[in-house]
């Protein structure tokens, strides 16, 4: 997905693209936090404390 309004993170794999999107209290990420190891917890209990 093109970065767009709802675009809350952005990574680049040969053109930039939306990592994270969110609207209201939906959310979505595109990669794996759970092969990141303590850093990819982290960020899925982010996620739970929203």
């Amino acid at each position: 997905m093109p970065a767009g309004e709802h675009t809350l993170a952005t990574s680049t794999h040969g053109e930039p693209f939306s990592a994270v999107i969110g609207r209201g209290n939906f959310f979505g990420m595109q990669f794996h936090p759970e092969r990141s190891a303590r850093t990819g917890a982290r960020l899925l209990a982010n996620f739970l404390d929203l």
